[in-house]
């Protein structure tokens, strides 16, 4: 199998995953994604992963996926233990 191929069954593999995860408890998944995101993009880490840049990317694109979500939760991961950001 392709790289590119396997990547695109990587990501669809997990947002099935989700979606069913979600369906059986009832998860809030729009700010779960939303975080999977904001993790990927905060870290350099995993920046530097192609298959979780793709994650990220097609995670992204879910139409319940809000910009405002994603920007809260990498405000969130921004704060560090212990201090109080206030602006």
């Amino acid at each position: 199998m392709q790289p590119q191929l396997a990547m695109k069954a990587d990501a669809a593999q997990m947002l099935e995953r989700l979606r069913r995860i979600s369906a059986a408890g009832g998860l809030d998944t729009p700010q779960r994604l939303a975080r999977l995101v904001a993790r990927v993009l905060v870290s350099q880490r995993l920046k530097q992963r192609r298959k979780w840049c793709h994650v990220a990317r097609v995670v992204a694109a879910d139409p319940c996926v809000e910009d405002r979500l994603v920007r809260q939760a990498m405000r969130w991961l921004s704060i560090q233990p212990g201090k109080t950001k206030i602006s």
